[in-house]
């Protein structure tokens, strides 16, 4: 069994170690046995079964904004939220149906103006409530019963499910739950990541390409204003797609290198220090993602320094 690189995330007051992330960290050339659960790093590839059978549909015109819509963990800002309305409006799709439950932003100036006007939280403000949108439509365009699209023997998931069997290239594959409701894929780390090979040389390369532009045109969507997937995408050297995923994961690839990072403690903040940190170190992205990740977490209220971070890797 090969050992995983790992990233050692350090935080020290006063010069005394506060807290410790440790991050394990695959590349193309990893050839490990651990498991993960990808979490939202995998919606690039969960949107591909939808587009493959829209692409036999001439009638309907998906746009890269809605892609990116559909793959995103957005921050329930108005830019997300409007989106969600004009394209249920567009493909006549019943937000009440939206499974995955009424959620405070993640956005906090958009969550307080919320409440500062006594609204309440609602569906759409859920960052995966785009990734739910694209099932009622996946539900409508396979014509079946859309009300149950969440559950694991719906054709729309077990459509899904065949997809992941082919393009990670196993069947070795469970599901649990996830925070939306959703199921949750896990499996190796490095079946996840050797999946772009594989798409890059079948029949799903041009749609691969039509997500991964989506990404790079619309880094915003994907997640929002200061959120560590849009600053990657934002401040890359050449183009790039960035997802994170719940409980400490990072998937970053440019279709040449890909990298996964999941952090073991599940931690957002030793993944996002480790993952923008390394790929500063390799000259994939500027010193902006990083500065800002050191920035967040070592300033306190009064804007003054007050922890000191440190990165270490074993590789």
């Amino acid at each position: 069994m090969s050992i995983p690189n790992k990233l050692n995330v350090e935080l020290f007051r006063d010069g005394n170690l506060e807290s410790n992330h440790i991050v394990n960290f695959y590349n193309l050339k990893s050839n490990s046995d651990d498991y993960f659960f990808p979490r939202s790093s995998v919606k690039p590839f969960q949107i591909l079964p939808l587009l493959y059978k829209l692409s036999d549909q001439n009638e309907i015109n998906i746009t890269d904004e809605e892609i990116a819509l559909f793959a995103s963990s957005h921050s329930g800002e108005e830019l997300h939220t409007d989106l969600i309305l004009k394209t249920s409006e567009k493909y006549n799709l019943n937000l009440e149906f939206l499974t995955c439950g009424a959620q405070r932003p993640f956005h906090d100036k958009t969550a307080d103006r919320i409440l500062n006007f006594n609204n309440k939280f609602l569906r759409i403000h859920n960052n995966c409530s785009g990734k739910h949108l694209s099932m009622l439509l996946y539900s409508k365009v396979l014509n079946v019963d859309f009300q149950n699209y969440y559950k694991i023997d719906h054709k729309s998931q077990t459509n899904i499910n065949k997809f992941f069997h082919e393009i990670f290239q196993t069947k070795d594959i469970t599901y649990g739950i996830d925070g939306c409701g959703l199921p949750a894929i896990r499996l190796k780390a490095s079946h996840f990541i050797d999946s772009i090979n594989y798409i890059k040389n079948s029949k799903y390369n041009e749609l691969w390409n039509r997500v991964f532009n989506a990404y790079v045109r619309f880094p915003e969507i994907i997640g929002g204003t200061n959120r560590a997937d849009t600053n990657l995408i934002k401040n890359s050297n050449s183009p790039l797609l960035a997802k994170s995923g719940a409980e400490g994961v990072m998937f970053v690839t440019n279709n040449n290198q890909s990298f996964l990072f999941k952090c073991l403690d599940g931690s957002k903040r030793g993944v996002d220090l480790a993952s923008s940190y390394y790929l500063k170190s390799i000259g994939l992205v500027n010193s902006s993602p990083f500065e800002s990740q050191v920035d967040l977490y070592s300033m306190n209220r009064q804007n003054n320094k007050a922890v000191e971070i440190k990165i270490s890797k074993n590789f």
